[in-house]
């Protein structure tokens, strides 16, 4: 059992329902564990923050010119983005960076990006599908059958 699928039961069992915003932490997490990365539901940040955090880096990166870009491609950029602030909102996202696991900053942070776009895409579908608590509690079911 993944992680998502695991936090998802405990969530169950509790008899809530999933909202968008908590569907959204649930796959980000299975999404990233599929690149290999091991981040919490915990760790993880709604989807307006990550598109803070991103448009913030986006905005950096896309302003260097391309021999800059090509000098720092392969260097380890996190702990600049840390010491700079520009990971204060999502934590977790210095331990996904770190090292560059895909080689390249780019290639790494494409790879976190298309995972959040594939979550927050499957989120509300997601939510919808497991929206549904017991069939007991919903209130067509409490009124007294003699009336």
């Amino acid at each position: 059992m993944t992680a998502g699928h695991y936090e998802w039961a405990n969530l169950r069992t509790e008899g809530g329902a999933v909202t968008d915003e908590e569907a959204f932490k649930l796959l980000a997490v299975e999404a990233l564990a599929g690149f290999g990365w091991t981040i919490t539901v915990e760790d993880m940040v709604d989807v307006q923050t990550v598109e803070t955090v991103f448009l913030r880096i986006a905005t950096w990166w896309n302003g260097l010119s391309a021999d800059t870009c090509d000098i720092i491609r392969e260097l380890d950029l996190a702990d600049g983005l840390w010491y700079k602030g520009w990971l204060n909102e999502w934590p977790g996202l210095y331990s996904l960076l770190q090292g560059n696991p895909f080689g390249r900053f780019s290639a790494t942070l494409d790879d976190v990006k298309l995972s959040m776009s594939n979550a927050k895409d499957r989120a509300p579908d997601y939510a919808a599908q497991h929206a549904i608590g017991h069939l007991a509690d919903d209130p067509d079911f409490q009124s007294d059958p003699g009336t």
